[in-house]
């Protein structure tokens, strides 16, 4: 399965939002797990997903100097800082990996 595939992406997808409102590695997985299961258990869709964290849409840059009116506005909306977002892309693809490692788990490679 290619990192492009719309089944991978929403496992990345899941995956990340998962960590991005507090989820622990558990409940992250959990859900992962029932998705993929949901989706007919495909292989190869862990390592995909996993890949494909990297590809999920970010926010646009903004110049240094624009960064302090984006903060202001990120926490009048109640949008996460931009650095929560990056660290719960690194623990889904880090769970994505670990999932797609493991033996016993049909399609898991």
């Amino acid at each position: 399965m290619s990192p492009d595939d719309p089944l991978a992406q929403r496992l990345a997808t899941m995956a990340c939002t998962g960590f991005e409102i507090g989820g622990s590695d558990d409940e992250v997985a959990r859900d992962v797990r029932l998705l993929w299961e949901h989706l007919g258990s495909p292989a190869g869709a862990f390592d995909a997903a996993a890949r494909a964290v990297a590809a999920l849409p970010q926010r646009p840059e903004v110049p240094l100097a624009d960064m302090p009116r984006r903060k202001a506005m990120e926490r009048e909306f109640g949008i996460q800082p931009v650095e929560v977002e990056l660290a719960a892309a690194l623990s889904a693809r880090e769970l994505l990996e670990r999932l797609a490692g493991m033996r016993g788990i049909p399609g898991s490679h």
